[in-house]
């Protein structure tokens, strides 16, 4: 029996138990891995989008508009200069969306690199929408709509009308001085004063109208001897075919003369 002497070589068979994973790796082009991967880490957020946004036809700054960065967080607006800016971003492919009102809506690719500031013009087209304008009507005071009603009664033709300004150029200081030269209206004077008949009524010789003073009977309160200080409109009926049914009463027998004046209720 032939021995050997040791030490002796002896020959180790190197090829991987599994040679058909190799062949798998080689095929898909991936080479094994022989040392463990370490994590990769997050690209840093440091790039960004700043720009102006001006309008297109005049090139003035628009403000106030509303930046989106649409599948994102961030928004922001723009300033008086039309200024914007968006920072912290990590690169990439931006869809950047801008509203403003009276402007139509703009949408823009925009691509940042790392680290990167993209600074751009953006611009607006005016939408062209014409807005209906806007009235406000005040509300006529309770003076106001007299004199409307005053000139509407007098557009009817009825009786006599002597505004304000009739009397201040006539230089009347009492109703005497108003009532004197009016058609059907006579003015009888006594020792104890004086009153008023209408000329144009049914009783023979004349009678004497009721008084309206700003809407309210006046009758026993008012004569031909008061001033016409504050006076603003007088309305003269002389006879019931004249009156408005508004200035009739159920036991009427004559006209009526209406005084309005700025101080009324």
């Amino acid at each position: 029996m032939r021995t050997r002497n040791w030490p002796y070589h002896l020959r180790v068979n190197r090829q991987p138990r599994f040679p058909f994973i190799s062949s798998l790796l080689l095929a898909l082009g991936m080479a094994p891995l022989v040392t463990a991967q370490t994590p990769s880490q997050a690209p840093a957020a440091t790039a960004g989008i700043t720009g102006r946004l001006v309008d297109q036809l005049t090139r003035a700054p628009v403000q106030g508009a509303r930046v989106t960065l649409l599948g994102t967080r961030f928004q922001t607006g723009t300033d008086s200069a039309g200024r914007f800016a968006q920072v912290g971003l990590t690169a990439g492919a931006y869809f950047l969306e801008i509203r403003a009102l009276g402007y139509g809506a703009g949408s823009w690719l925009v691509r940042v690199g790392p680290g990167e500031t993209v600074d751009t013009v953006f611009e607006l087209h005016p939408a062209g929408i014409e807005l209906a304008p806007v009235v406000v009507a005040a509300r006529p005071t309770l003076a106001q709509r007299r004199i409307q009603e005053f000139e509407r009664r007098r557009g009817e033709r009825r009786g006599v009308f002597i505004s304000g300004e009739q009397i201040k150029s006539n230089n009347a200081t009492t109703l005497l001085d108003v009532l004197r030269n009016v058609p059907g209206v006579r003015i009888m004077c006594t020792a104890r004063g004086c009153q008023v008949r209408m000329t144009r009524s049914a009783r023979g010789g004349g009678c004497q109208p009721d008084w309206v003073m700003d809407g309210l009977p006046a009758t026993l309160s008012s004569t031909p001897s008061m001033s016409t200080v504050g006076i603003v409109g007088i309305e003269i009926y002389r006879s019931l075919s004249e009156t408005p049914s508004e200035f009739l009463k159920s036991d009427s027998q004559c006209g009526v003369i209406a005084i309005w004046t700025k101080s009324g209720p």
